[in-house]
C-alpha cells in the first residue's frame, strides 16, 4: 500500500469519526430537548381548564322579597346523529321520550332529531330541571346512547310571582343575559364575573377524579333592591285587571311615585307577560313598556304645564273671567266639551271645569316661548333618564313657528305627545312644591358580601316653579276632585284631600295624519294628601269601548281604588268629612238636572229654563215645545245651552230651521239633527268644520244635510 492510499484512508476514517460524532451530539440535543418539552406536551394532553359560571344576583321589591333569583339547572346538547344509528325505531323511542319528558311537542321534536352535529334544542332542553335532566339521561342510557347526550350544568332563572311587575324585572334570554327591564338595565351587576378552574382528565376528556384547582375564583351576581312596593303593585294591577275586563283597551298603564323622592312604587302595563315563559309572547309585548316607552297626546292632564307657565310669569291670575263656549282662533271654531260652555267663569273654573276655550285664552295670555319654556322646565323636552331601559322621549311643537290653530290645541294637551313617566314627573313636582325629581326604580345594590354597593339618592334636577304657585295649581286640582260641579269627582276618597285631573284626547291616525272617529286616550293624574302628598299617581287608558269617552269614567275610578288603598295600607288616617270643601269662598257654578219643558209654550219654556240657570237655544219662537236636548234630567252645568224645537207653523207644516252646527263633535251633531228630524250625512271624523246648508235656512223634515267634520279640537 503505498502513501498516498494511506493518506486517503486515514482522511476517510477521520470524516466518519467527525461524522459520527455529529450524529451522537444531535441525539443528545434532541433527547434534552425532549426532556424539557414533555411534561408542557403531557400538561396539554392531561390538564385542562373550565369557566365557573357565576349565580346571577337576586332582585328583591322594597320588602326583601325576591321576586327573581337564580336555581341550579342544566343545558342538554344531544347528538342526533349517533342516535340515528341505532335505527329508526329507536330514534323515534328517544324522539317520542324526549318530547314527553320536556313537555315539547312530538312532530317538532322528530323535526329537530334530524339534525345533524351536536344540538340543542331551545327552548326545551335549555335551563332545564334536575329531575328531567336525569330523565333525559336515563333514556339515553337506555339505548346504549349515553355518549351522545351532554347535560351542562347552569343556573335557571324563575320568577316566583309570574307576571307580577314584569314591566320593570324583565328577563333573562336563553343567553343568560338580561333582555328587558331591570335584568337588563342592571345586568352587569346582577351577571357576575366568571371564574376558571383546572382539572386532570383522562384520553376521552372526562375528569379524572382529584380535586380540581380554582385559578381565578368566580363572582357571584349583585342582587338589586328594587322601590317597588308589592302591596301597591298589587292595587296597581288589580286596577288594570277591572280596566282590562270591563274596557278592553289595546293597553293601559298605572305609575304610583313617592313624590319627595321620584321612588316608583308601582308601575303596572297591559298588555303584560311572564318571564318565566317569555318565548310564548309577542315581541310587541317583551319589547315595550307603556309606562315609559311610548308617547300619547295626554289632553286635559297638560293643562297643569300651561297653567303652571301662565300664573308663574303673572300673565293671568286664577278670578280672572272669559266667555267660554267657543273660541274663534284664525276662524276656526273651537268649543268647549260640552259645545256650549258654562257662560262667563273665571280662570279658576276653567281648570276645574276643563274648559279648552279657557285654555286657549291662558295660552294666548302666556306664549308660546313661555310655554315652551315650562314644558323644558317640567323636565318634557327629553326622557326622564328612569333606570329602565327603551325610555322614549315626547313630540313637541317649534315655538318659533307653531300656527295659532295648533298653538290653541296644544294648550289643552293636544297635538303634542309625552310618556306616561314624563307626566308622572310633572304630577310629582307640582305635588312637592316645584321639584323636578329623576325617578327610579332601583333604590340599591348589594354584593354577595352584604356590602351596599350602589346606593340611590334622590336626584334634584332643576325648579319648575316658586312653591307658592305650584300651591295655587295644588289647591285647584283639589276643587276638581271634591268641590261641585268639578268634573273629577269620581277621583274622590272619603275623609282624604284629592289632588287632581283628568284628561281626554283623540287618539292620532299615524296614516292619514287625522284624528279617529271615536278613539281617545284616558288619564288621570293626581295625588294625594293634597297637603302632604305620599304618592302621586297616573293612570292611562287607550282605545277603551264599553264605556263614555271620558277620563272621568274610566282613568279616575281606578286612580281612586289605588289612593284609597294606598293610604290604608301606609295607615295614613283619614282628616275632614267627605265632601268638605277647603275652599268654600270660591263661586262656582253647580251642575243640575235639565227640566222638563215638553208641552210648554217656547215662552214659558224659556223662562223655566233661565230660571234653573241654563241658557236657551230656540229652534221655533212660537208654539209648543215637541222636543228638547240635551235629554230631560241630564246633569248639566248652569249656564249649558238647552236647544228646544216647537210645533210652530213651520213644524206644522213639516219644515224646519237648519241649525249651526260648526265646532260641534259628532255625537252632539247627531243628537241635534235628530231632534229637528234632519238626516245627517257625516264626512270625516272629530268636529264639525263645514256644513252643506247654511244655517237658518227652513227646510222640509228629512232633508239630507252633509256634514264634514274635521279633528281640530279635543273633547276635553
Amino acid at each position: 500500500m503505498n502513501a498516498s492510499s494511506t493518506r486517503i484512508r486515514s482522511q476517510l476514517l477521520r470524516y466518519g469519526f467527525i461524522g459520527l460524532l455529529a450524529v451522537v451530539i444531535a441525539r443528545v440535543t434532541y433527547v434534552q430537548h425532549a426532556d424539557a418539552t414533555l411534561p408542557s406536551i403531557a400538561a396539554k394532553q392531561w390538564d385542562a381548564t373550565q369557566t365557573i359560571m357565576p349565580m346571577r344576583g337576586s332582585i328583591y321589591d322594597a320588602n326583601g322579597d325576591q321576586l327573581a333569583f337564580d336555581m341550579p339547572a342544566y343545558d342538554v346538547d344531544i347528538y342526533p346523529s349517533g342516535v340515528a344509528k341505532s335505527g329508526a325505531a329507536v330514534a323515534q323511542a328517544v324522539a317520542s321520550g324526549i318530547a314527553s319528558i320536556v313537555g315539547a311537542p312530538t312532530q317538532f321534536m322528530d323535526k329537530e332529531m334530524k339534525r345533524s352535529g351536536w344540538v340543542q334544542i331551545y327552548p326545551y332542553l335549555v335551563n332545564v330541571t334536575l329531575a328531567h335532566k336525569d330523565q333525559l339521561v336515563a333514556l339515553f342510557h337506555k339505548y346504549g346512547l349515553d355518549n351522545d347526550i351532554n347535560p351542562t350544568e347552569i343556573y335557571d332563572r324563575m320568577y316566583p310571582d309570574g307576571r307580577f311587575a314584569s314591566e320593570v324585572v324583565g328577563f333573562v334570554d336563553q343567553t343568560g343575559q338580561g333582555a328587558a327591564g331591570v335584568e337588563l338595565e342592571y345586568n352587569k351587576w346582577l351577571n357576575g364575573i366568571p371564574g376558571t378552574e383546572k382539572f386532570q382528565q383522562d384520553a376521552a376528556g372526562n375528569p379524572l377524579p382529584f380535586h380540581p384547582v380554582v385559578t381565578k375564583p368566580v363572582h357571584n351576581g349583585d342582587s338589586v333592591y328594587l322601590s317597588l312596593n308589592a302591596s301597591i303593585q298589587h292595587y296597581a294591577e288589580e286596577a288594570l285587571a277591572v280596566i282590562k275586563q270591563r274596557f278592553t283597551p289595546e293597553h293601559a298603564t298605572i305609575i304610583v311615585s313617592n313624590p319627595n323622592t321620584g321612588a316608583i312604587l308601582a308601575m303596572a302595563t297591559l298588555p303584560n307577560y311572564n318571564p318565566n315563559d317569555y318565548w310564548k309572547f309577542p315581541s310587541s309585548t317583551l319589547d315595550t313598556n307603556w309606562a315609559i316607552s311610548d308617547p300619547f297626546e295626554p289632553g286635559s292632564t297638560f293643562k297643569i304645564v300651561t297653567l303652571t307657565g301662565a300664573l308663574a310669569t303673572h300673565a293671568i291670575s286664577l278670578n280672572q273671567t272669559y266667555m267660554s263656549g267657543v273660541d274663534y282662533v284664525n276662524g276656526v271654531p273651537i268649543h268647549d266639551w260640552n259645545i256650549w260652555g258654562w257662560g262667563r267663569i273665571t280662570y279658576r273654573e276653567a281648570m276645574m271645569l276643563s274648559s279648552n276655550v279657557g285654555f286657549i285664552h291662558i295660552g294666548q295670555a302666556e306664549g308660546p316661548l313661555t310655554l315652551a319654556h315650562y314644558i323644558h322646565l317640567y323636565g318634557m323636552d327629553k326622557p326622564t333618564g328612569i333606570d329602565l331601559p327603551g325610555e322614549g322621549t315626547s313630540i313637541l311643537f317649534n315655538p318659533h313657528n307653531i300656527n295659532a290653530v295648533d298653538f290653541a290645541t296644544t294648550t289643552f294637551g293636544q297635538g303634542l305627545a309625552v310618556t306616561p313617566i314624563q307626566q308622572m314627573q310633572e304630577v310629582d313636582a307640582v305635588a312637592n312644591g316645584g321639584r323636578l325629581l329623576t325617578p327610579y326604580v332601583v333604590q340599591k345594590v348589594v354584593a354577595p358580601n352584604g356590602k351596599v354597593v350602589y346606593n340611590r339618592r334622590p336626584r334634584f334636577v332643576r325648579r319648575v316653579a316658586p312653591k307658592a304657585i305650584m300651591k295655587e295649581i295644588a289647591n285647584v286640582m283639589v276643587e276638581d276632585v271634591s268641590v261641585y260641579p268639578g268634573i273629577d269627582t269620581a277621583a274622590a276618597i272619603p275623609g282624604y284631600s284629592v289632588a287632581g285631573k283628568s284628561g281626554t284626547a283623540n287618539i292620532p291616525d299615524p296614516k292619514t295624519g287625522t284624528y279617529y272617529a271615536n278613539r281617545y286616550n284616558l288619564s288621570f293624574v293626581g295625588f294625594v294628601p293634597a297637603n302632604h302628598p305620599r304618592i302621586a299617581i297616573i293612570v292611562t287608558v287607550s282605545d277603551p269601548h264599553n264605556t263614555a269617552q271620558f277620563g272621568n269614567d274610566v282613568a279616575s275610578p281606578a286612580a281612586a281604588f289605588v289612593m284609597s288603598k294606598t293610604m290604608q295600607y301606609l295607615r295614613v288616617p283619614p282628616q275632614g268629612k267627605t265632601g268638605t270643601n277647603p275652599f268654600a269662598d270660591v263661586s262656582v257654578k253647580p251642575y243640575a238636572p235639565v227640566p222638563n219643558v215638553t208641552g210648554l209654550s217656547v215662552s214659558r219654556a224659556d223662562t223655566v229654563l233661565k230660571a234653573a240657570g241654563f241658557a236657551v237655544a230656540s229652534i221655533d219662537h212660537t208654539g209648543t215645545v215637541t222636543r228638547q236636548w240635551p235629554a230631560v234630567g241630564t246633569r248639566e252645568a248652569q249656564g249649558t245651552q238647552v236647544v228646544i224645537a216647537s210645533s210652530s207653523s213651520t213644524a206644522l207644516t213639516g219644515r224646519v230651521k237648519v241649525p249651526d252646527l260648526r265646532g260641534m263633535p259628532m255625537v252632539e251633531a247627531v243628537s241635534v239633527c235628530s231632534l229637528l228630524g234632519i238626516e245627517l250625512n257625516p264626512v270625516g271624523d272629530g268636529y264639525v268644520s263645514a256644513q252643506s246648508l247654511p244655517a237658518g235656512r227652513i227646510v222640509p223634515l228629512g232633508t239630507k244635510l252633509t256634514v264634514h267634520f274635521s279633528p281640530v279640537a279635543a273633547r276635553e
